[in-house]
C-alpha cells in the first residue's frame, strides 16, 4: 500500500522539476532563439543529466508549451477580478481572448512551435510530453469553466457538455492563431472575434422571421 505523503512529495518534486526545466528553457529561448537551443544545452544548464531532461520532456517543444502554459495561468489567475466583472458569456470570454491576443503579439516567434507541439498533442491521446494531460493544463480549463457558466446562466445550450464544447472551441482558437501567424496583415483580435461568433452563431444561414401583416379590417 503506497504512502499518500510519500506520493504528494514524490509529486510535489516533479511538478518542481518541470518548472525548473521550462523555466531554464525559456531564459536560453529568450537568449538565443528557440531554434538555436538544443535539448543537450537545456539539460547543461539546469544542472541536469540528460536522461533527466529527456524523461520529463521528450522534445524542447515540450519544455515550451508546458512554460507557455504556465504563463497563461498566471496571466488568467490575474484576470479573474476583471472577467468577474463582466456581465454576459460574450463580454467574459472577450475579456480573455483580449489578454491572449496581447500575450500573443509579445511572443509571436514562439507560436509556431508551440501550435506544431500542441497539434501533435491532439493526435498522440492528449497527453503533452510531460505526463500530464495536455488539455488540463493550459488556456482550455478557462474556456471550460467560462462555457459552463454560460451554460449555467442560460446563455449557452446544454446540449453538449461543456468539456467537448471547450475542446471545439479551443481549436478554432488554435486555427486562429495560426491563420494569424501564416497570413500577412491579418489582426489577431479581429480572428479571435471572428471564431467567437462563429461558435455562438454558427455557420449556417439562418432565415429570418417575416412579419406576419396585420389582419385587414372589413370596412363598414
Amino acid at each position: 500500500m503506497s504512502d499518500p505523503e510519500e506520493t504528494g512529495r514524490r509529486e510535489r518534486k516533479r511538478v518542481q522539476m518541470l518548472g525548473h526545466l521550462a523555466d531554464t528553457a525559456a531564459r536560453l529561448f529568450a537568449a538565443h532563439g528557440f531554434d538555436s537551443v538544443t535539448m543537450e544545452q537545456i539539460a547543461a544548464e539546469a544542472d541536469v543529466a540528460k536522461r533527466t531532461l529527456y524523461n520529463h520532456f521528450p522534445t524542447k517543444e515540450a519544455t515550451l508549451a508546458y512554460w507557455m502554459d504556465a504563463e497563461l495561468e498566471r496571466d488568467l489567475a490575474g484576470l479573474q477580478d476583471d472577467v468577474a466583472k463582466c456581465p454576459t458569456f460574450v463580454s467574459r470570454l472577450s475579456c480573455v481572448l483580449e489578454a491572449s491576443a496581447a500575450w500573443c503579439e509579445k511572443h509571436p516567434d514562439y507560436l509556431v512551435a508551440y501550435l506544431r507541439h500542441r497539434f501533435l498533442s491532439i493526435v498522440v491521446a492528449g497527453t503533452d510530453g510531460n505526463g500530464t494531460n495536455g488539455n488540463g493544463s493550459d488556456i482550455m480549463l478557462a474556456w471550460q469553466h467560462l462555457i459552463a457558466e454560460g451554460q449555467r446562466t442560460g446563455e449557452l445550450n446544454k446540449n453538449s457538455p461543456a468539456d467537448q464544447l471547450a475542446t471545439w472551441f479551443h481549436h478554432l482558437y488554435l486555427g486562429a492563431l495560426l491563420r494569424w501567424l501564416t497570413i500577412p496583415r491579418l489582426s489577431l483580435q479581429k480572428e479571435l472575434n471572428a471564431i467567437t461568433t462563429l461558435f455562438i452563431e454558427g455557420a449556417g444561414i439562418r432565415e429570418q422571421a417575416q412579419k406576419t401583416p396585420p389582419p385587414k379590417t372589413r370596412s363598414r
